[in-house]
Parts: C-alpha cells; sequence; structure tokens
C-alpha cells in the first residue's frame, strides 16, 4: 500500500474544506493563484541557484576528464590462457 506524504494529506483535507466552504469558484481562483505562485518560485529559485560554480571545482572536473578520457585509453589484448594442442592422427 502506497503511504501518502503527511504534507499531501493535509493539503487535500484543506481543498475538501474549502469546496464545502465557498464552492467551485473559489476553489478555481485558488488554484489558479497557487499556479501563479509557483511558477513566481520556481523561476525565482532557478534564477538564484545557477549562479557560477566555483573555480576550484571546475579545475578539478577538467582534470577528472583529461585523466578518464576514453580516447586517451587504448585497451591492449591480453593473449588467451587456451592453448591449442594438435593431436596427430594414428
Amino acid at each position: 500500500m502506497k503511504k501518502y506524504p503527511l504534507i499531501v494529506i493535509i493539503l487535500l483535507a484543506l481543498v475538501g474544506i474549502g469546496l464545502l466552504m465557498d464552492g467551485f469558484k473559489s476553489f478555481f481562483i485558488l488554484i489558479i493563484s497557487v499556479l501563479i505562485g509557483t511558477l513566481i518560485f520556481t523561476l525565482l529559485l532557478r534564477l538564484f541557484a545557477n549562479r557560477k560554480t566555483d573555480i576550484n571545482y571546475q579545475k578539478a572536473v577538467k582534470q577528472s576528464k583529461n585523466l578518464h578520457d576514453p580516447k586517451k585509453k587504448t585497451k591492449k589484448k591480453r593473449k588467451s590462457s587456451f592453448k591449442v594442442i594438435d593431436g596427430g592422427k594414428k
């Protein structure tokens, strides 16, 4: 059985109470305002989260890419441990 987080249960209860108190019109306005608020919050979060990363981190990434570059690695084939034994015909 899937467990729902407590916040989802609380929100659903509030939506139910709101529908019973004011009707569908206020519920529709509530949904529109929540969507607009979520959009604004998401845009602000992305704006502040896209700051330039640390210079030391960029150097480490570059060094790691140079170290683990797949083009530079060439695997040598190992000789097989199996040997062919010629059996003479009698």
